[in-house]
């Protein structure tokens, strides 16, 4: 298995693209935590994956708070003693033209979307430095962020959105070379 004794959080892991990843993850040998503010569907999945044999857990999550993102990474380190993968897939959509978006609508998406994929990164970026540190044998670790064809092509229904996800591609440019050292 490609990634047995690894352990990876999937932040929006309780359904599509999320769910789809924590059961490759685990397919593969991960020890997944599955963190999301969709409990029934989180416990689902994490059900699921048990009952095939794998190792998992569901935390409820909201990415956009930062003791919300520090309660998950010590509920990882607690369940599975570490963190090597981070997979940013929580997300969230407006659906409302320009004219009409709001700013709270604005707001709402790019905490979720910028804002939570920073916090979790930040604070799983720093989790994996400590564990490198303290284990000079220690493997790199990895922190995956899920954007769309939507950060370069705008949709007028969805401006949040395009917006969040263009500002995910340069987060994801910055973080590269801020933990390239890493």
């Amino acid at each position: 298995m490609l990634l047995a004794k690894k352990v990876a959080i999937v932040t929006g892991g309780a359904q599509g693209i999320g769910r789809a990843t924590v059961e490759r993850l685990a397919k593969e040998g991960a020890k997944v935590v599955v963190a999301d503010v969709k409990d029934k569907e989180g416990n689902a999945v994490v059900a699921a994956l048990k009952a095939s044999g794998s190792e998992a857990t569901y935390f409820h999550t909201d990415v956009s708070e930062r003791l919300g993102v520090y309660n998950l990474i010590a509920s990882a380190r607690d369940a599975f003693g570490k963190v090597d993968i981070l997979v940013n897939n929580a997300g969230t959509l407006d659906n409302v033209s320009f004219l009409e978006l709001e700013e709270a609508e604005f707001d709402r998406v790019l905490r979720t979307n910028i804002k939570g994929a920073f916090l979790i990164s930040q604070a799983v970026a720093k989790q994996m430095v400590r564990q490198c540190q303290a284990d000079e044998n220690c493997a790199p670790g990895a922190i995956i962020n899920v954007t769309s064809i939507n950060s370069r092509f705008g949709l007028p229904e969805h401006t949040a959105y395009a917006v969040s996800k263009g500002g995910l591609e340069q987060l994801t440019r910055s973080m590269a070379v801020a933990l390239a050292p890493y």
